[in-house]
């Protein structure tokens, strides 16, 4: 449990994602926010904490906090960052242009690159918080890269989401707090508290996500912490495989369900015989085998030696099974 020791911590990180240059917070923001944490303070206690932080920090360019009134209010903002947000939305952009760089690893690096900003720098740099489309655009897998930057960003900073949700075909309306992204062998969930829903959690297919917007209302605490670990503890235990990167090559006939899998960002390369080829992160499981099989001669593995024994030993397998019948 949290004790006033580590008060000075809660501050600076309450600080960081929540100030910059041109918006700043109360000393009752914070106690509000330390509260929350289970750390009780005074008023008179935020001042000697944030001056402990300014002589910790005194020769580092990157941590200066400064106070301003306004509206009559004392408030702190914290100036100096170790980038701006100009900057990180050219690395950013930038980022995507590096083909060398797998799109787990991208959007891994982006989310560290966006956590060194303030939550208002954050929005700035996006020219809108959402993935809104026409509604004949509407397709499950569309900016899956940018909703699990939302989405992570909303999870460290503890706000919810508000999103339309492919419900098997029906756009539904959603807020979520969200507390946790777990992959599974069918796709990215996002676990979280529906507030329409009665449950203490629900999962939601990140691919399935139509629209995303990240709100400034706080979000629910987990109610049933338990139930979290077991949800993801669950998929653990079953026989996901290593990780590795699966090359196909499928006909336009299986082009909807290979999108529906992957989701539609996928880099496709069309072949003079018509087929198209993908390469994409899979668990090397006996699900994904099932799904592959599923398709028969409409898909075709030419990438990755683990999984092409793998299948060579399952068909050898059944082969020999039957073959005992």
């Amino acid at each position: 449990m949290p004790g006033k020791k580590d008060a000075v911590l809660y501050i600076l990180q309450y600080l960081y994602r929540n100030t910059d240059d041109n918006h700043g917070v109360t000393n009752y923001e914070i106690m509000d926010f330390l509260r929350k944490k289970g750390i009780v303070l005074n008023e008179r206690s935020i001042l000697p904490n944030i001056n402990t932080i300014n002589e910790c920090f005194e020769d580092s360019p990157y941590i200066d906090i400064q106070s301003f009134f306004e509206g009559g209010k004392k408030t702190y903002r914290l100036l100096s960052r170790p980038i701006e947000a100009t900057e990180a939305e050219m690395i950013a952009s930038a980022l995507d242009t590096v083909k060398s760089f797998g799109k787990n690893d991208i959007i891994n690096l982006k989310t560290k690159l966006y956590s060194l900003l303030s939550t208002y720098e954050f929005k700035e740099i996006i020219p809108a918080l959402s993935t809104k489309t026409k509604k004949k655009d509407r397709t499950v897998g569309a900016g899956i890269s940018w909703k699990l930057e939302v989405i992570n960003r909303a999870i460290a900073d503890g706000l919810m989401i508000r999103v339309i949700y492919d419900n098997k075909g029906e756009l539904e309306e959603r807020q979520i707090s969200p507390y946790k992204l777990h992959t599974s062998v069918d796709g990215i969930y996002v676990l979280g508290k529906c507030s329409q829903h009665k449950t203490d959690i629900s999962r939601f297919r990140v691919d399935r996500i139509a629209e995303i917007n990240l709100e400034k209302t706080r979000a629910v605490p987990c109610a049933n912490p338990q139930e979290l670990y077991d949800m993801i503890n669950l998929s653990k235990d079953m026989s996901f495989g290593e990780r590795g990167t699966a090359v196909f090559v499928f006909t336009k006939q299986v082009e909807r369900v290979v999108f529906d899998r992957y989701g539609k960002e996928l880099t496709v390369h069309k072949l003079a015989d018509g087929r198209m080829k993908i390469s994409v992160e899979e668990y090397l499981s006996d699900t994904l085998l099932g799904w592959i099989f599923s398709l028969g001669n409409e898909i075709e593995v030419i990438g990755n030696r683990t999984l092409l024994n793998m299948m060579k030993e399952r068909v050898a397998k059944w082969s020999k099974k039957l073959g005992a019948q």
